[in-house]
């Protein structure tokens, strides 16, 4: 047995052309019969005007198409929207200096969940320029470079320590006049201004801790009475550089500024212990108050909330430890989770009430075809009401009996009419207006089938 079964489908051009000839037949065999004749000028009418609807409907842009299209266009949308939320992973600008937080670009390489690109920078400076050029998304910037106020920023939990280291003959910050520190405009140059500005101190400033910490030759001029850097001691260089500038007869000194360091907003007091830099021989041999510097991640002005996120996570980027993979459901994360599922169930509910509430705009557009098939209906109804085949002269009933024949053509045409609105159009099956043309159609039949026994009986 084949399996090619080709799909039933109403035509409505036989229906039409069945309509015609009825019509025909009315105004040939029934002439006096002006009811009957106007009926199925009015059912041929109908049939035509079915055609019309159809070919109306196969337009891309028919109004009933509208239902379908919105919920798949719904659900794409939500699909998309959840894959961007929670699946898609941006790769995310960072301008990081090559030669700073040494222990960020590691955590960073080891945290597979954040997929960041880095772009070397010689310094904040240089990053907070290209965050305000819009060219990078994210900037690690320290305290103390100018930040525009229109960008976000987070403070990190990485932070660097203020590194100061005086001769021998150096007292106090006062008989400080020429300081070493790291390239002009940046990190270190910028709060040693800071530091000196608020002492009251003038300095000139030689920009070389690049020479220190590269070249192991390299001699700090004996002009320079102190040393004045902001440094991650977690990178290799700044340890090397602090045990050179001990060889040459720089001592670590305490930066206090006492009252004064309310000023500055990314400051923490901080104590270096002892042998902090080198255990053996211990630098520094006692401990040192000093001040940790604040480093900040900035976003770009327009990053998404989504990626906003993201970029949040890249400070908090670290291997995930057992504790961190094991699923333990706090009050409030239970809390969060029930939010989500019950706005993801709102979005899905929404959604269904739209295409109901479209379905029902679409089958409200059909209810005036549908109302005049049930006129139509009536109109039958009321013509063969008055036609009996019992208690009639025998002519009379011959001709009822025709005129009843008829009407239940005119009925069945009626239907097929209905019916070929529902094929066209299959959001009307959520919609009883075709199911109820069916019936009144078939209890008409029905009753005049009645009536056409009853004859058959009597004679």
């Amino acid at each position: 047995m084949s399996s090619d079964v080709t799909p039933v489908r109403l035509l409505i051009k036989p229906v039409i052309k069945q309509a015609q000839v009825l019509a025909e037949r009315v105004s040939t065999e029934l002439p006096t019969h002006e009811g009957l004749q106007r009926a199925t000028r009015m059912v041929t009418g109908a049939a035509e005007k079915a055609e019309r609807i159809a070919a109306e409907q196969k337009r891309p842009w028919s109004p009933h198409r509208l239902p379908v299209m919105f919920l798949g266009a719904a659900l794409v949308g939500l699909l998309t929207f959840l894959y961007w939320q929670f699946f898609n992973v941006s790769t995310l600008s960072l301008a990081l200096p090559d030669r700073d937080a040494m222990l960020i670009r590691e955590n960073l390489a080891a945290d597979t969940r954040v997929n960041v690109k880095i772009v070397d920078v010689p310094g904040s400076r240089e990053a907070a320029g290209l965050l305000e050029k819009g060219e990078v998304d994210l900037g690690f910037i320290q305290g103390g470079v100018s930040i525009p106020s229109r960008l976000l920023r987070l403070e990190t939990p990485t932070r660097e320590l203020v590194l100061y280291f005086v001769r021998e003959r150096v007292a106090g910050p006062s008989q400080v006049k020429k300081v070493l520190t790291s390239v002009e405009g940046e990190g270190s140059h910028s709060v040693a201004q800071g530091f000196f500005g608020a002492w009251g101190v003038t300095v000139s400033y030689v920009h070389a801790w690049k020479e220190v910490t590269a070249n192991e030759h390299y001699v700090v001029p004996d002009d320079v009475d102190a040393v004045f850097v902001v440094k991650d001691l977690g990178d290799e260089k700044g340890l090397l550089g602090a045990e050179r500038l001990v060889k040459q007869g720089f001592r670590f000194e305490s930066p206090a500024l006492g009252a004064r360091a309310s000023r500055f907003d990314y400051l923490t007091p901080y104590t270096l212990p002892r042998g902090h830099v080198r255990a053996d021989p211990a630098i520094p041999p006692a401990p040192v108050d000093t001040y940790s510097v604040s480093t900040f991640l900035v976003a770009r002005q327009g990053l998404t909330p989504r990626l906003l996120t993201q970029a949040a996570n890249v400070i908090e980027a670290h291997p995930r430890t057992i504790s961190e993979g094991s699923f333990r459901l706090s009050s409030g994360e239970a809390s969060e989770l029930f939010q989500g599922v019950d706005a993801f169930f709102s979005i899905l509910v929404n959604i269904g009430l739209a295409f109901l509430a479209l379905l029902g705009l679409d089958v409200f557009a059909y209810r005036k075809q549908f109302h005049e098939l049930n006129s139509l209906v009536s109109l039958v109804s009321m013509l063969q009401s008055n036609k009996d085949v019992l208690g009639v002269p025998l002519e009379q009933r011959a001709e009822n009996l025709h005129y009843l024949s008829l009407c239940s053509d005119m009925l069945s045409l009626i239907s097929a009419i209905s019916g070929f609105y529902t094929q066209e159009n299959s959001s009307l099956l959520f919609n009883n207006l075709s199911e109820v043309v069916h019936q009144r159609c078939d209890s008409l039949k029905i009753n005049i089938q009645l009536k056409l026994l009853h004859a058959m009986v009597k004679q």
